[in-house]
């Protein structure tokens, strides 16, 4: 589809062809649009592979994670089961009970003494080779003294308020072990303290009779060793927990602990950030023992990937977005080639030439646009040709009767009431007067189809107040309110004579004083609005319907009336529709004339 502009022909006669590229941005939202399409589903559909991606890893990862969990778990269970083991066979031992039950009254002999702790020792000794983990046995009797004492490593007996702790944990319970930490003070190490494992029961025997309580001590590495597969190369965090919710071991420090422990309740696998590093948390619960692990799998690593995998995408898409605009802009260019064409039809019709015509070349949806194109362009040029000539003569015919009509009609009634006002009564003013007359003559004289100023048009309505004020008796009271940036703006002649003029001869007619008359310029909505309002007699909607509607007959006489519709009518047909007059009014609530006309800063010439 092509065009062709220049003088209407005949299209199997055209000369030749105009073509041309589309400008403006509609190739650009073209391209930009297909290409975001484009990238939005590329974007969905790598976000959607990542996040599967992401949901396989972290549900391998928590099937590993929880596997390597129970294995630890089962592992505590054997540690556990043997210190039981341990503690059943020395609450169970009837040489320690004698011991412990005769401890309580002392013993005459001392040397029987000696050798009963001494036998009691030994059993003692015998079963910490059994059992390496343990480190300390202390045996207290009924009434809470130690007497018995036990250990093979370097750890003592556990602070005051570490055992009171512990005796209290063991008041509920009959025969049960309770396990806790406890600071136990050291040989071997620089501060003199160690942190150590501390489990507790109370003594009875076959017939469920305490005679006493055991506490032994061990070393961490009863359960740190088993756990440090779950922390890997460190990066892991693990809780253990006895089976009263108190903590037995963790790798983590204080805060991290705090937050973990307020985590004991909740739903489990959980992912939990500490530190700006994602854990994925898993919890296993020892039963029937009721010690609980809390293991978390660092996926800082995973975190990694994913940023790298983030990456291959970006710069994916940023490729596919590149490739997408290129075959986007080569594929669209023989759909936009003749819409270019069209589009530079438009221009030119747009610009005043309306021989243009768009050659069809398809029979598509762009063809019947070029067919449409054509037609309405024809149409055009034939409503120019037999409207148009037509209708500027009616309107220089009618603008010449206007001025005919509208000139005269000032003059009589300004030297009527002149003659009347000089014949009465001779006045010192009558040469001013005569001055105001003189210029108002030479301005009406020129022809209403020469544009002025609107400062002109307010220094001839000043010239005609002056007249006025003088002929009636009493003070008018006149504001003019324009700004000087105004004054210089070109409007048609005598359009304000007209309008004041009514409000002497009618407004005004049966009133002596406070009399106001207000005129007011100003811009708004890029034009020019001018105000003439009065607090005269006001008129009847009969009456201002008669003056606003131009297919209205006005009555015999009414001169006022032919003035105030030659200004409607001028206006309509020199400025157009958009523009106008409003005329508010009511009887004994004065009159509001408002024009509105367009900014014009040049002259016009003959109008």
């Amino acid at each position: 589809m092509k065009f062709k502009g220049g003088s209407r022909l005949h299209p199997t006669s055209w000369p030749g062809v105009i073509t041309g590229k589309i400008k403006g941005s509609f190739k650009i939202k073209l391209i930009v649009l297909l290409s975001c399409m484009v990238t939005i589903a590329f974007a969905l559909a790598g976000w959607m592979v990542y996040r599967s991606n992401i949901q396989l890893m972290e549900d391998e990862i928590s099937k590993q994670f929880s596997i390597a969990n129970e294995q630890s778990l089962a592992r505590l269970e054997m540690s556990f089961q043997e210190i039981n083991r341990v503690s059943q066979s020395i609450i169970l031992n009837p040489y320690i009970e004698q011991f412990l039950r005769e401890n309580i009254v002392p013993v005459s002999d001392s040397y029987t003494q000696f050798k009963n702790r001494k036998y009691v020792e030994e059993q003692l000794n015998m079963l910490l080779v059994d059992a390496p983990s343990i480190r300390s046995v202390f045996l207290y009797n009924e009434n809470g003294e130690m007497t018995v004492l036990s250990k093979t490593g370097a750890s003592g007996e556990p602070g005051m308020d570490d055992l009171t702790r512990m005796m209290e944990k063991l008041e509920p319970h009959r025969g049960n072990m309770v396990w806790g930490r406890a600071e136990a003070a050291s040989t071997i190490d620089p501060d003199g303290r160690r942190t150590v494992l501390v489990a507790a029961r109370r003594m009875l025997n076959e017939k469920l009779i305490p005679y006493g309580t055991m506490v032994m001590v061990m070393e961490e590495s009863l359960v740190s060793k088993v756990l440090r597969d779950l922390t890997g190369n460190g990066s892991g965090k693990v809780l253990l927990l006895e089976p009263t919710g108190g903590m037995l071991y963790s790798n983590t420090d204080q805060s991290e602990m705090e937050q973990l422990l307020q985590l004991t309740k909740a739903n489990y696998p959980r992912y939990v950030n500490m530190n700006g590093i994602t854990y994925l948390f898993i919890r296993h619960e020892l039963i029937p023992s009721g010690f609980t692990l809390y293991g978390g799998a660092s996926l800082q690593e995973i975190q990694r990937k994913n940023k790298d995998i983030i990456q291959v995408l970006a710069f994916a898409g940023i490729g596919v977005i590149l490739l997408s605009a290129l075959l986007i802009t080569i594929s669209t260019r023989t759909l936009l080639t003749p819409l270019a064409h069209l589009m530079q039809g438009l221009r030119m019709l747009r610009s005043g030439d309306f021989t243009v015509r768009v050659r069809v070349d398809s029979g598509d949806e762009l063809g019947y646009i070029g067919d449409s194109f054509n037609s309405m362009a024809e149409q055009v040029s034939e409503l120019i040709n037999k409207v148009y000539l037509a209708q500027i003569s009616q309107r220089e015919s009618e603008l010449k009767a206007i001025q005919a009509q509208l000139n005269p009609h000032y003059l009589h009634n300004l030297f009527n009431e002149l003659y009347w006002k000089l014949y009465s009564d001779d006045q010192e003013e009558a040469a001013l007067l005569i001055n105001a007359i003189s210029e108002m003559l030479k301005y009406s004289l020129k022809s209403v189809q020469t544009d002025t100023t609107l400062g002109e048009e307010l220094h001839q309505i000043r010239n005609y107040i002056k007249i006025q004020t003088e002929l009636f008796t009493g003070e008018i009271e006149t504001m003019i309110q324009v700004e000087e940036s105004l004054l210089n703006l070109r409007m048609m002649r005598s359009l304000l004579l007209p309008v004041v003029e009514n409000v002497f001869v009618h407004a005004f007619r049966d009133m002596e004083k406070d009399r106001v008359l207000r005129i007011k310029a100003f811009m708004l909505n890029e034009a020019l609005h001018i105000e003439v309002a009065d607090n005269g007699c006001g008129m009847d909607k009969e009456t201002l319907r008669t003056l606003t509607e131009a297919e209205a007959d006005l009555p015999d006489g009414n001169k006022t009336g032919i003035g105030y519709k030659s200004v409607l009518r001028r206006i309509q047909l020199v400025y157009g529709p958009a523009y106008g007059v409003e005329i508010t009014s009511g009887i004994g609530k004065g009159t509001v004339v408002h024009m509105a006309l367009p900014i014009r800063t040049q002259t016009s010439g003959e109008l």
